[in-house]
């Protein structure tokens, strides 16, 4: 026993040495059958394979950093600001670069003798614009435009009217700012800001939601071990029932040779023997197949040896009461904080499904300044001070005759809030029901293993003294027999009840969303975690 673990040796039946003074009968004695070591073919390639003492602790840091489950719940927390960042994104700054050439050759009519006949127009321009979640849309535009005309130039119109009219290439500079606000419907960024809160939650519903499975896979990966221990004490269990058997059958032959016993008692424990072998092989083979299903949820070669002893708790845990355990599952499961914003979102979305069934209205400006000048960036000389611009203003409203898809959307989302409303309703009594079961599972696992350990002693002194009875003929086989049943019945319910309550203790820290916590680890560092090899 060292401090509240357990650490479960297995030793083989020892037959009792043959007294000197006595018939040449020896007895087998039954020594403590607790299972401690997990061991397959130690090796050295893997971190399975170092010898040590796995604690809980340690199997759930080993899971984390192993479990393929744990690795794709990994990379769900490494996604969970996808809905925030693509939401932000739409209030990122975009800019735009523009280059134009355009040249035009007119019919020969008299309309296009002022104008020219053929015209070159060469435009560049830079912008940059931001939509803001007020609702408001600013953008910047800076441009060039190279013009050039025929007009006035052409050889007929030498020495006419027409020549006045004649004019050099010049480079038109324009300085451009537009604002547009957008009112009632989404009243200075009413539903941007409302969608920006949904991301939000989104993106921490995504966080809890993948810890939620990131703890689960963990919990499943130790169930996974503790079944393989489990497996492991099977086996054994099958071993010493062997030799158990072989050695009763032993003394069941020395006695039909000795005229004590009927020669159909030795045909019993042969058939019984068989029996015990096969079972042997059948335990063997299904600790294979747990060993290799625990391998490859670890993302490990099925065929990977490990060595390592694994401590499993004894002692019973200081629990508080029901309601202050419930408290704390509401304040820390992953689960019912999800479903808390998902709550919020969906009354979000109501709100803004509401004010859609507002007209759209904008109000929208745009202030240019122009300059010009034979040359470039000459052009641009002046333009600050606004001798020659170009103003407009526009007020513009969109509401769709009849509206039926704002109100469909109003009907939609008013549904999904009443089913959040119920969802919530649900999870809560769920969260007190976990918490119920779990205290009731802990207490009940925790009795049940300390009366298995008094079964096992019981089992145990039953058939030490039963053996040697039998050799002396004050034993039937059917009673060795039944002693036998019942030591490998009790060895392995022992174990059944370690796995049971161990599997209750930390399925109730994972009812409580307390799992890591409990261990020695906290969201932060869960989070920052290597993941291990990604290969």
């Amino acid at each position: 026993m060292y401090g509240n673990k357990i650490y479960y040796k297995c030793f083989l039946l020892d037959v009792m040495q043959e007294k000197q003074n006595q018939a040449a009968f020896r007895g087998i004695t039954y020594l403590g059958i607790f299972l401690s070591a997990l061991s397959i073919f130690g090796d050295t390639r893997d971190d399975l394979e170092k010898e040590g003492v796995w604690t809980t602790t340690s199997l759930i840091r080993y899971s984390l950093e192993n479990s393929v489950q744990a690795k794709m719940s990994r990379l769900d927390l490494e996604n969970s600001e996808y809905d925030w960042e693509k939401e932000n994104g739409k209030y990122n700054f975009v800019g735009t670069l523009t280059a134009n050439t355009q040249k035009t050759n007119n019919l020969p009519l008299p309309q296009y003798t002022l104008q020219g006949r053929e015209i070159t127009s060469n435009t560049i321009s830079a912008g940059l614009s931001k939509v803001f979640n007020t609702g408001t849309t600013a953008g910047l535009t800076v441009s060039d435009n190279r013009y050039e005309t025929d007009a006035g130039k052409r050889p007929e119109q030498q020495g006419t009217i027409a020549q006045q009219f004649a004019q050099p290439s010049l480079h038109f500079a324009n300085l451009g700012f537009t604002l547009k606000q957008e009112l009632l419907k989404n009243i200075f960024g009413y539903q941007q800001r409302r969608s920006l809160e949904i991301s939000r939650r989104s993106s921490a519903v995504r966080k809890l939601d993948a810890m939620n499975t990131l703890s689960r896979s963990v919990v499943q990966s130790l169930l996974a071990f503790w079944n393989l221990s489990l497996a492991d004490e099977n086996l054994k269990t099958a071993e010493l029932l062997v030799k158990s058997v072989r050695n009763v059958k032993d003394i069941t032959t020395s006695k039909v040779r000795m005229g004590v016993a009927e020669d159909y008692e030795s045909g019993q424990w042969n058939a019984l023997l068989i029996s015990a072998e096969n079972q042997h092989r059948q335990a063997k083979l299904e600790k294979d197949r747990v060993r290799r299903d625990l391998l490859v949820s670890l993302g490990k070669d099925p065929e990977t040896k490990v060595n390592f002893s694994l401590v499993l708790d004894d002692s019973l845990p200081s629990l508080g009461a029901e309601d202050s355990e419930t408290e704390e599952a509401f304040h820390h499961r992953y689960d019912f904080k999800s479903i808390a914003l998902q709550k919020q979102n969906a009354g979000t979305a109501l709100e803004i499904s509401k004010n859609g069934l507002l007209p759209s209205l904008y109000v929208s400006g745009t202030y240019n300044s122009r300059e010009y000048d034979r040359n470039f960036p000459q052009s641009f000389d002046g333009i600050g001070a606004g001798r020659f611009t170009q103003n407009s203003a526009e007020i513009k409203m969109d509401y769709p005759l009849g509206n039926d898809t704002a109100r469909a959307e109003y009907k939609n989302s008013l549904t999904q809030s009443r089913k959040m409303d119920l969802l919530l309703e649900q999870t809560k009594e769920q969260v007190k029901t976990d918490v119920r079961q779990g205290l009731q599972k802990i207490n009940t696992t925790h009795e049940i293993l300390e009366e298995s350990k008094k079964n096992l002693f019981q089992a145990e002194k039953f058939y030490s003294g039963i053996l040697p009875r039998y050799r002396y003929g004050r034993a039937t086989s059917v009673n060795v027999k039944n002693a036998l049943d019942l030591v490998a019945q009790a060895r392995y319910g022992l174990m059944q009840a370690k796995v049971n309550y161990n599997s209750a203790l930390v399925q109730y820290e994972l009812s409580k969303g307390t799992l890591f916590r409990k261990y020695g680890m906290d969201a932060e560092e869960v989070l920052n975690q290597n993941t291990g090899d990604q290969k």
